[in-house]
């Protein structure tokens, strides 16, 4: 895990939390509720797992990690795996990702690739990357779980609370509640990045505590 206490990787079932065996579970445990408060609402309604290697954890201490992610919206699940299974057979494109209380979201199990094209009212999560010529619309907040590289337009119904987080963001077109900016036109930057409206300025933030934060 390259030394991340806490680390979070998408599958085509949904996330999994990946812990460091060597360290405290106290540790992990606040390091895991700084992560979640710092992309609060971006999770929302994902499935998810808990997973420490070959170092397994008592029941106490998973429900507490799991109840940690509730409060965040995440919904935990037997059916995700880690290492991930490979598929059988092709995934439908667009399936809700979780049933609960949380509000609708969309889960794209794969890689979007050129000419491929989502629109959904509600949010979107994609277990993989956006690549060039791949396209993503929805009502609510995008979650890419991957390099969103191609073109994502977040609250299309005017919401202008709505968000695109991506572990790396390098769009050909960006855009949130109809405010638009070329992909070109914003900053570079490195690691996983939130876009957000601020006024009508489309402005990027590190998704993550410790990174640098840049403005459109």
């Amino acid at each position: 895990m390259a030394g991340e206490m806490v680390s979070i990787k998408g599958t085509r079932e949904g996330l999994v939390i990946l812990l460091d065996p060597s360290r405290e579970f106290e540790d992990i445990k606040q390091y895991l509720q700084r992560k979640m408060d710092s992309s609060r609402g971006f999770f929302k309604g994902a499935r998810f797992t808990v997973y420490q290697g070959h170092t397994a954890i008592s029941v106490r201490q998973r429900q507490e990690l799991e109840n940690i992610c509730r409060q965040y919206g995440l919904i935990p699940s037997p059916e995700v795996h880690w290492p991930p299974r490979r598929a059988k057979s092709a995934a439908p494109p667009l399936r809700p990702a979780a049933a609960g209380t949380g509000e609708p979201a969309g889960l794209i199990r794969r890689t979007l690739r050129s000419g491929q094209e989502i629109n959904c009212r509600n949010h979107v999560i994609v277990a993989g990357d956006v690549h060039p010529g791949a396209v993503v619309n929805a009502g609510g907040n995008i979650i890419i779980m991957g390099v969103c590289a191609g073109s994502v337009h977040a609250g299309t119904d005017g919401n202008t609370r709505a968000r695109i987080a991506a572990l790396r963001l390098t769009p050909v077109r960006l855009a949130i509640a109809g405010v638009e900016t070329p992909g070109d036109a914003l900053p570079s930057g490195d690691g996983p990045q939130t876009a957000s409206l601020s006024g009508r300025r489309i402005i990027l933030t590190p998704l993550f505590p410790g990174q640098e934060a840049c403005r459109q």
